[in-house]
C-alpha cells in the first residue's frame, strides 16, 4: 500500500483520467492560494463597509482642508422632508360639490312655478289678492316690483320661461358654486338671458327666481385634501447622499448643511481608526485562518483534498455574493433588508456537500460578516442584529437537514430557517430599542421569512451544479439513485432478479464495512446496487441467474472469461448512458480491479494440451481500487458470491473465508492504489462477519415429524 504522507487521498470523487494532473489535488501551495484568493475577493466585498475617517476640527464656517467624499448611499431625512412638505403645500384645497342639493334646488324651482300658475289661474281673484297669496308661497326676499310684473305677465310665456329657468340654475349648480362665488355665478343668469326672447316682464321674473336658486354647493373636502398632500409626499422619492459625492471640496467654508450630512455619514464621530483598510484585511485573515485551521484538525479529509476545499471555498464565496447583492438593497427603504441574507444557502450546501459540524462553523463566520455588511451606513463596525440572525438561520437549515431524504427536505429546512429567523427577530425588537414603529418591524419580519426561503431556493437551484463541477455526490443525490423504481435497477431486477438480490446483499455488507472505519457508507451501498448491473446484456452466463444448464459448460473457457470481464465495462458504460455520476461508474469499474478468475484460468490450463495460457490474459483490465468505496464493494462482492458457496456457513468458517479473501486481494496488490490500511481492512473484515451472521444466522434443526410443516423456529 501507498504511504498516507505521499499518496493523494481523492476520495469518492476521484477520476481516474485525471491522474497525471493529480498533484494538484493535493499540494499545499495550492490550498494557499486558494485561501489566498479567497481572502482578496472577500477583501474587496467588504471595502465599503470599514468605518469611515473621522474628523474632529470640522465645524460650520470653517474651512475644510480637504475633501470628504460619502462612503455609502444614505437617505438625507432633513432634505427629503424638506421636500415632502413642498409637495404636500403644492396641493391646493379640494372642494366637493353637493349633488343632492343641486337637485333639491331644481325641484323647488320647479315647485314655485307650479305655486305661481295656479295662484295666477284663479280668475275670480284680483291682482292685489293673487300677489298676497303669492307672497306667502313664494322664497322670502323678492321685491314688490317682482311681484307686480308677475301678475302681469304673458300667458305664452310660462312654458318657455319655466324651462329657461331650469336650464340656467341645473348649468351654474353643476358646475358648483362656492360661497365666497356666490354673487358672481348669479351673475350668470344675466348673461343667459341675453338672448332669450322673452318679455321684458318675464325675463325679469326668470332672473330673480333663478338667482334665488342659485345657492352654495360646492364645499371644502378637507379628508380628500389631507390624502392628496399624503399622496404627494409619498410621490417624493428619497433624496440619498449617494455613494462618492462630494459632501465637502477641499477650501470650501463648510455650511451648516454640509455639517448636518457629515454628521448623519458618521465622519463626526469620537471613533479613530487610523489604518481600517489594514484592519479589515486582517479581520478577514483571522476569519479564514479560523476557517483553516478548523478544517484541517476537524475535516482533515477535507483539507487535504484541494477539491473539497475549492468547493468549501466557493460556497463561501457565494454566500458573500449572496449577502452583497442584498446588502445593495438596504439603502434609502429597506433599512433592514439584511434580515434576508442567504447565509443559510452556504450552511445548507456544506452540510449537504461535505459536513454538518462544518456547516455550523461557517454559520458562525457568515454572522461575522453579515454584521458587517448591514452595519448601517457604517455608524458601527458590525451590527449584531443581523449577525445574530444570520448565525441563528444558517444554524438552524443545517440542523434541519440532518436525516434528509429528498430534495423537498431542502425547502423543509428553508421553512424551519424562517422560523428561526422570524423568531429572533421578534426577540431582539423586544429586547433593544430600535428606530421605527410598527411597520419597520413587519417588514423585518418579512424579510426574516423570506431570507430561509429564499436561501432553500438557491440551495436547490445550486447543489445540481457543484455535484456536476465537482463531480461530488451529496446524501440527496444518492438516496434518489437508490430508488428501487429508477429504470437501471428496474432493468436489473426484472432481468436479472439473481444479481439484484445479490447486489442488495453485497450493499448491506458495504455499507456497514465503510461506516466501521469512517468512509462513505452510502457512496458503498448505491454503488453496490449499480456495480454488476452490466450482467443484464448476458443474464444467463452468470451462476447467480442461472435456472438450469450452465451455458460456460459448452464453450471454451477464452470466450467465458471474456463474457464474464466484459460486464465490468458493459456496466461502466450503461451508466454512462444514464447520466450517472462518475463516483458510482468508478465503482462499477474498479470493483474487481485486475483480479485472477482462477477458475476459467485452471480451466484454460486443463484444455490446454500443453500449450503456454498466459494468467494476465485471465485477470481484468482494472483499473484497481482507487479510493476506500470501490475496494469495499469488491470486497464485499467476493465475499457475498464466495459465502453463497459454502454449504454449512457457521461463524468460523465464515470469518475464516472473509479474512482470506481480503489476505488474497492484499497480496495480488489489489489495495496498492487506493488508501485502506491494515488497522481499516481488520475493521472492514469484522464488519463484513458481523453482518453476515445476521444474514446466514444458524436455525433450529427440525424434528422430522416437523418437517414439511412450513414451521421456522429461527
Amino acid at each position: 500500500m501507498l504511504n498516507e504522507e505521499t499518496k493523494p487521498k481523492p476520495g469518492f470523487s476521484f477520476r481516474k483520467r485525471f491522474r497525471l494532473s493529480d498533484r494538484w489535488k493535493t499540494s499545499r501551495r495550492v490550498r494557499l492560494l486558494l485561501y489566498l484568493g479567497l481572502g482578496a475577493l472577500c477583501y474587496l466585498l467588504l471595502m465599503g463597509q470599514v468605518l469611515p475617517q473621522q474628523y474632529n476640527d470640522i465645524s460650520p464656517g470653517k474651512v475644510a482642508k480637504e475633501s470628504i467624499v460619502s462612503p455609502v448611499t444614505k437617505v438625507d431625512q432633513e432634505a427629503t422632508e424638506k421636500v415632502r412638505e413642498k409637495a404636500a403645500q403644492s396641493v391646493g384645497k379640494q372642494y366637493r360639490i353637493d349633488e343632492q342639493l343641486a337637485d333639491r334646488q331644481v325641484k323647488r324651482l320647479e315647485t314655485i312655478f307650479n305655486e305661481i300658475q295656479s295662484h295666477l289661474s284663479d280668475a275670480d281673484k284680483s291682482n292685489k289678492e293673487k300677489i298676497a297669496n303669492l307672497k306667502e308661497v313664494l322664497p322670502y326676499g323678492l321685491s314688490d316690483e317682482f311681484y307686480h310684473k308677475l301678475v302681469h305677465v304673458k300667458d305664452g310665456e310660462w312654458t318657455e320661461m319655466r324651462i329657461l329657468s331650469r336650464e340656467m340654475v341645473q348649468e351654474i349648480l353643476a358646475d358648483g358654486v362656492r360661497k365666497n362665488e356666490l354673487e358672481k355665478e348669479r351673475d350668470r343668469v344675466d348673461r343667459g338671458l341675453v338672448t332669450s326672447s322673452l318679455g321684458s316682464q318675464a325675463r325679469y321674473v326668470v332672473r330673480e327666481l333663478s338667482r334665488q336658486m342659485i345657492v352654495p354647493n360646492e364645499f371644502y373636502d378637507k379628508n380628500r385634501t389631507e390624502k392628496l398632500q399624503d399622496a404627494a409626499r409619498d410621490s417624493v422619492e428619497p433624496i440619498p447622499i449617494r455613494k462618492g459625492d462630494v459632501i465637502v471640496a477641499a477650501g470650501d467654508v463648510v455650511t451648516k448643511d454640509q455639517y448636518r450630512k457629515l454628521e448623519e455619514l458618521g465622519f463626526l464621530g469620537r471613533y479613530t481608526d487610523p489604518i481600517p483598510y489594514f484592519g479589515l484585511a486582517l479581520l478577514i485573515a483571522v476569519v479564514l485562518g479560523l476557517l483553516a485551521f478548523f478544517v484541517r484538525w476537524f475535516r482533515p479529509e477535507v483539507y487535504r483534498d484541494n477539491v473539497k476545499t475549492t468547493m468549501l471555498l466557493s460556497v463561501f464565496l457565494l454566500t458573500m455574493l449572496g449577502m452583497k447583492v442584498i446588502s445593495l438593497g438596504q439603502n434609502l427603504e429597506w433599512s433592514t433588508v439584511g434580515y434576508m441574507a442567504p447565509a443559510a444557502l452556504g450552511t445548507m450546501l456544506i452540510a449537504l456537500l461535505l459536513d454538518l459540524q462544518l456547516a455550523l462553523w461557517c454559520a458562525i463566520l457568515f454572522g461575522v460578516f453579515s454584521g458587517m455588511y448591514f452595519n448601517e451606513g457604517s455608524h458601527v463596525l458590525f451590527d449584531f442584529r443581523y449577525g445574530l440572525v444570520s448565525f441563528v438561520s444558517g444554524s438552524a437549515a443545517a440542523f434541519a437537514l440532518s436525516g434528509v431524504r429528498n430534495r423537498l427536505s431542502i425547502f423543509r429546512a428553508g421553512l424551519f430557517s424562517s422560523g428561526a429567523s422570524v423568531l429572533t427577530i421578534a426577540a431582539l425588537y423586544a429586547l433593544v430599542p430600535v428606530d421605527g414603529d410598527g411597520w419597520v418591524l413587519l417588514q423585518s419580519l418579512a424579510f426574516g421569512a423570506a431570507g430561509g426561503i429564499f436561501s432553500a431556493v438557491l440551495t436547490i437551484g445550486f447543489l445540481q451544479h457543484f455535484e456536476t463541477v465537482f463531480d461530488m455526490l451529496s446524501p440527496l443525490r444518492l438516496l434518489e439513485l437508490s430508488n428501487p423504481n429508477h429504470p437501471l435497477l428496474r432493468k436489473l431486477l426484472i432481468e436479472t432478479p439473481g444479481t439484484y438480490h445479490h447486489s442488495v446483499i453485497v450493499g448491506n455488507l458495504a455499507e456497514a464495512a465503510a461506516e466501521a472505519i469512517g468512509a462513505n457508507g452510502l457512496l458503498c451501498r448505491v454503488g453496490a446496487y449499480y456495480h454488476d448491473v452490466g450482467k443484464t446484456k448476458r443474464p444467463q452466463f452468470f451462476i447467480e441467474n442461472q435456472m438450469a444448464e450452465n451455458p460456460h459448460d459448452k464453450i471454451s473457457p477464452n470466450l467465458s472469461k471474456s463474457i464474464i470481464i466484459s460486464h465490468a465495462k458493459d456496466g461502466c458504460e450503461m451508466l454512462k448512458e444514464h447520466h450517472i455520476p462518475t463516483p458510482i461508474c468508478d465503482i462499477a469499474a474498479q470493483h474487481h480491479g485486475t483480479t485472477l478468475l482462477k477458475y476459467f484460468y485452471h480451466k484454460a490450463r486443463e484444455q490446454s494440451d500443453g500449450a503456454q495460457v498466459l494468467e494476465a490474459d485471465y485477470r481484468y483490465p482494472g483499473p484497481k481500487a482507487q479510493f476506500k468505496e470501490a475496494a469495499i464493494v469488491g470486497i464485499a462482492d467476493c465475499v457475498e458470491a464466495a459465502v453463497r458457496s459454502l454449504a454449512r456457513p457457521s461463524p468460523e468458517r465464515v470469518e475464516n473465508m472473509v479474512r482470506k479473501i481480503i489476505q488474497d486481494r492484499l497480496e495480488d496488490g489489489q489495495f496498492d492504489e487506493c488508501d485502506l490500511t491494515f488497522k481499516e481492512l481488520d475493521l472492514i473484515a469484522r464488519s463484513i462477519c458481523e453482518t453476515l451472521q445476521g444474514i446466514f444466522h444458524s436455525r433450529i434443526e427440525y424434528p422430522e415429524e416437523h418437517q414439511g410443516k412450513g414451521v421456522k423456529l429461527a
